[in-house]
């Protein structure tokens, strides 16, 4: 069956002041999810990260990408999925659609 990753993409929509207890309830959320959908996945750590392009005769190496971008990738979960469809049906009950958007792409066998 063809895997899927869900890359989970933040638009600002997450509370800055947000308790830990309200975090952990948050977390809860998405850790029954992630059983419910028998996905792997990971979050990324905050502000790191490296944006490497290739410029002239080399390669550029900056910082970011930065909480100020329009959306910034903090996570991702890997799913199986029989199709773009299912995969869709699957994410559309993903607590991460509360503050942000998912990027779906097939994973090439």
């Amino acid at each position: 069956m063809p895997k899927y990753i869900l890359m989970l993409r933040d638009s600002g929509a997450f509370p800055d002041d947000i308790t830990p207890e309200e975090m952990q309830e948050i977390l809860g959320r998405y850790s029954a999810w992630r059983v419910k959908v028998n996905a792997t996945g990971q979050k990324l750590t905050d502000g790191e990260g490296r944006v490497v392009t290739r410029k002239d005769h080399g390669v550029s190496v900056t910082d970011g990408p930065y909480v100020e971008s329009k959306e910034v990738i903090g996570g991702f979960f890997v799913i199986e999925a029989g199709s773009y469809e299912e995969a869709i049906r699957i994410s559309d009950d993903c607590p991460h659609l509360d503050f942000g958007s998912i990027e779906i792409r097939e994973i090439e066998r």
